[in-house]
């Protein structure tokens, strides 16, 4: 009986051990991050490197707090202080709230990697880019590849400056007709769109389901080189 006991017992652990399926680790952090799993109520403190990641894990980082994460495709993501996000699946992942920044490694299959933030899925397909959600708007900046963005919730207002073409032709016989056609041009135009495209060095910011184009501040270029720091 005592070895029927002993086997059952090995078999319960081996079976629910097998629900946790890997994702990466965080290889470093600095100040406080915390990992919330479906067992632990209060969270697990981060206390050393490698610190092993789940698909469910929850990973808070408090003030002055950095998470760096490698994910086992080799993919990178950096949560920066008061940064949350929610691991969904080997090939999903939510971001949740604070400054989260993602290089992604390009996959051999059509599908890549899907970052979830608030109401939009952001498609990737090997890229560098940062989702900041520090306010009530959400902006998305593209270092490098191409992001598709699909909305969960309606259609998006998407603006955008009216591209100026045949520049050189204008400006050297007609100055004073290009001017006006120039300021023209340069107006906003929107467009309902259920997804759109970023394509490197570009920005938008949404908000209430609008978009629009912005730069990408000096102050963001230098945050990327944290994905170069493991």
């Amino acid at each position: 009986m005592r070895i029927f006991k002993t086997i059952f017992i090995l078999f319960l652990v081996a079976t629910t051990s097998g629900f946790s399926q890997d994702a990466g680790k965080i290889v470093k952090f600095e100040g406080k991050v915390k990992v919330f799993r479906e067992s632990s109520v209060r969270g697990i403190n981060v206390d050393g490197s490698n610190f092993p990641l789940f698909v469910k894990d929850i990973i808070k980082t408090k003030s002055r707090s950095l998470a760096f994460i490698k994910f086992i495709d080799d993919s990178k993501i950096v949560l920066t202080e008061k940064s949350s996000l929610i691991i969904e699946d080997v090939d999903t992942v939510s971001a949740e709230g604070g400054r989260v920044l993602f290089s992604i490694k390009k996959r051999g299959g059509i599908r890549g990697l899907k970052v979830k933030a608030r109401s939009v899925v952001i498609g990737v397909k090997g890229t560098k880019f940062i989702v900041d959600m520090s306010d009530d708007s959400m902006n998305i900046f593209l270092k490098e590849g191409l992001l598709s963005v699909r909305s969960l919730v309606g259609e998006f207002v998407r603006y955008k400056k009216k591209e100026i073409s045949e520049f050189e032709k204008f400006k050297k016989e007609h100055i004073d007709e290009f001017e006006e056609y120039k300021k023209e041009m340069e107006e906003e135009f929107k467009e309902f769109v259920k997804e759109f495209e970023m394509r490197e060095g570009t920005a938008v910011s949404i908000t209430d389901g609008e978009v629009r184009d912005i730069k990408i501040p000096p102050e963001i270029e230098r945050e990327f080189e944290l994905l170069d720091e493991f």
